[in-house]
């Protein structure tokens, strides 16, 4: 479980490291963000707000719409029956943004697809990988990026989604 748990984190280490060598290349841009996660549904009766940090790399595409690869770590603890228990997430997601004014800068809509690869702290823990998706909405502002979404974890069996507050400094010019 560990083992696959560190290739993920490898795999997005070395995307995310070879998108910021070529960022000058493409004009593109890294951010390092803290994030902070509100689980929703049956997810928030069992866990209590999630704390994580993430990067972010995004390549321009014309004159509005630019590219994401974006990848982190937010863990959860358990409440009530579940206190004790931690519960850990490595997200690793592509995407597409929109910016409603000009290429970042202003306000814009975004949407991510990718994977979750989740984990517990209990013993006999568990780890799975599900799809993810997310719709979200944003400012960027010269070297600062706030983007708010709606996460969703394709899980069986149970409702796990969460809304996530991204707050970056981004890295480079525009």
């Amino acid at each position: 479980m560990r083992t696959k748990k560190l290739l993920y984190v490898v795999a997005a280490a070395t995307v995310l490291s070879f998108a910021a060598f070529k960022a000058s290349a493409a004009d593109g841009r890294l951010s390092i963000g803290a994030e902070v996660a509100m689980p929703m549904g049956t997810f928030g009766d069992a866990v209590s707000t999630g704390f994580g940090g993430s990067l972010r790399y995004e390549m321009p595409m014309g004159d509005n719409l630019g590219l994401t690869v974006t990848a982190g770590y937010i863990t959860f603890s358990g409440k009530d029956f579940f206190d004790g228990i931690s519960f850990n997430y490595i997200p690793v997601q592509v995407g597409a943004k929109y910016y409603f004014q000009e290429q970042q800068n202003g306000f814009y809509g975004m949407v991510e697809l990718g994977i979750h690869s989740g984990s517990t702290s209990a013993e006999g823990s568990e780890s799975s990988t599900d799809l993810s998706y997310a719709p979200a909405l944003g400012y960027h502002l010269a070297n600062i990026d706030i983007g708010l979404r709606y996460q969703m974890i394709a899980t069986e069996g149970e409702s796990t989604s969460y809304l996530g507050l991204r707050l970056a400094y981004v890295l480079g010019g525009k």
